[in-house]
């Protein structure tokens, strides 16, 4: 439906020795042993740290801030990642989001930008305005349909308020977020200080320790990713996305690096930045699996939107 409106320049991928997976564990800040990181830790950590040096409270308390809440995606879980990079090319080293971004992160920015006078909503899509977290470079730009802006689009706006659509059944609360613009997703960004990644980057992480083939491993099946209208949840309409912890986490811990959306970058598609285009990476539920190669390069414009589009955050 939307194939011809991508340029995809695939590279050829030579077959390597296969490497162990990451294996997930508890994050280091649970401290009541049910492997989520939430206010009862933050008890724990209180009456057991009655006389603190609080530098350590400090880096503790940080710690258990970036980390989230695991098992909650619509929570935003950070990775700390610290990767040489691709050769040639840029390192990765800081947070990088476990997951995609979801319909209910996003929606929760729309609320709050809406109310903050950073966007405004004509024809059934979101555009950016002068407001304080958005500034004039973004006014005026498209950001994202709303369901009456594009059939695809699984959020909603009814009664001066964004909410998520449930489909077939299922919430599409913890789907990753699509219909959404390279301006859209720098613009959810910069309203909560959060960064896109470069592709360099982005394909540094993917790779994970040079091996991967794949964002998922050196293999890769339909019970590793959603690629190829896979359809894992048997939808009756496109988009055919997967919630952002259906599939297994791999290399750092990450989920849907390979497959369920493409993921906006922050990278030009040209050494001095003149074209409009912009980078984007790590194939998607309608494509086949080629595209989901670490190194397999997309582009698109950055006021287009799709259903096959989102994006992920890194600090």
């Amino acid at each position: 439906m939307q194939r011809k409106t991508l340029s995809i320049l695939i590279c050829l991928v030579a077959l390597v020795a296969s490497s162990p997976f990451a294996i997930a564990v508890c994050p280091s800040a649970d401290l009541t042993g049910d492997c989520l990181v939430d206010f009862s830790d933050f008890a724990v950590m209180a009456v057991y740290w009655p006389s603190t040096d609080f530098n350590d409270a400090a880096e503790v308390m940080a710690q258990w801030l970036a980390e989230g809440v695991p098992n909650d995606p619509s929570s935003l879980m950070w990775v700390y990642i610290d990767d040489p990079g691709v050769p040639g090319h840029e390192a990765f080293t800081g947070y990088m989001s476990k997951y995609e971004t979801t319909n209910a992160q996003y929606c929760e920015y729309l609320n709050a930008a809406f109310a903050s006078g950073d966007i405004y909503l004509t024809g059934g899509t979101v555009y950016g305005s002068n407001g304080s977290n958005s500034g004039a470079d973004f006014a005026n730009f498209p950001y994202f349909d709303t369901s009456a802006g594009s059939p695809y689009s699984q959020i909603i706006y009814h009664d001066y308020k964004f909410s998520v659509r449930s489909r077939d059944g299922y919430s599409m609360a913890d789907h990753p977020v699509v219909q959404v613009t390279w301006f859209g997703a720098t613009a959810f960004c910069n309203y909560y200080g959060y960064r896109l990644p470069t592709q360099w980057e982005w394909e540094a992480v993917a790779d994970y320790d040079g091996s991967y083939i794949y964002g998922c491993g050196t293999t890769m099946d339909q019970g590793k990713a959603n690629y190829d209208d896979a359809n894992p949840l048997n939808l009756s309409d496109y988009p055919y996305t997967n919630p952002v912890d259906y599939y297994p986490s791999c290399g750092y811990g990450l989920t849907d690096m390979a497959g369920n959306v493409w993921e906006w970058t922050s990278s030009c598609c040209d050494p001095d930045c003149i074209y409009s285009s912009r980078a984007i990476r790590g194939g998607c539920w309608h494509y086949h699996g080629y595209t989901c190669t670490v190194c397999c390069q997309a582009s698109d414009y950055r006021d287009h939107k799709h259903s096959s589009i989102g994006f992920r955050v890194c600090r």
